[in-house]
């Protein structure tokens, strides 16, 4: 699904990786780790084509990311940011962002359900409710897009054990999805096929 090869990223005074290759098969997990400011979510924004590494090839599900297949590509992916900044106000507001169809829309309810945070969609305010609640509602309408690929920066940054074990039942009923994650977790490194420390 997934093959980066010899990938070589760097800004100025910061070296990210170094002929890095790795291959994602289909229905896998991968997660980055490492210590803050190692340039994990740089990783991501690379197989998204925000960031051209220096050198090196990526291809995904037989496609080469380059200018003219950047939006093909970028359809296949679904993106939860990190610490879920997203201009809006509440899980309607996200809602109407996304713009999502009907099936989507009965998607999204079942993930609120299978997360455990219905009772925090709608109208209530991302300031009323826990940061934990508001990355599973995020994650929810994320996985309601029903893309082969989810990128998932710190995807349980703000969860505890519990929520993260719902996570887990959630992901683990879907089929096919291919992950591709940054986190310090050791609960989601563990559950990853694969682990790249930066």
């Amino acid at each position: 699904m997934i093959k980066c090869e010899r990938i070589s990223l760097s800004f100025p005074n910061q070296l990210i990786c170094k002929n890095l290759s790795f291959t994602i098969n289909k229905g896998e997990s991968i997660c980055f780790s490492g210590p803050s400011g190692k340039g994990k979510s740089s990783l991501l924004k690379v197989l998204m084509g925000f960031l051209s590494p220096q050198s090196g090839r990526i291809a995904i599900d037989g496609v080469e990311l380059n200018s003219a297949t950047i939006d093909l590509i970028r359809h296949k992916m679904t993106w939860l940011p990190q610490n879920s900044n997203l201009p809006v106000d509440s899980a309607n507001e996200l809602v109407e962002l996304l713009q999502l169809n009907t099936e989507q829309m009965t998607n999204f309810q079942h993930f609120l359900d299978l997360l455990a945070v219905a009772d925090s969609a709608g109208d209530k305010s991302f300031m009323e409710i826990s940061g934990g609640q508001k990355q599973r509602v995020v994650m929810a309408a994320c996985l309601s897009l029903d893309k082969p690929i989810l990128l998932l920066d710190e995807p349980v940054s703000a969860l505890d054990d519990h929520s993260i074990d719902l996570l887990f039942s959630t992901l683990n009923s879907l089929h096919n999805k291919t992950i591709v994650s940054t986190s310090h977790n050791q609960k989601w490194i563990k559950y990853c096929n694969q682990k790249i420390e930066l």
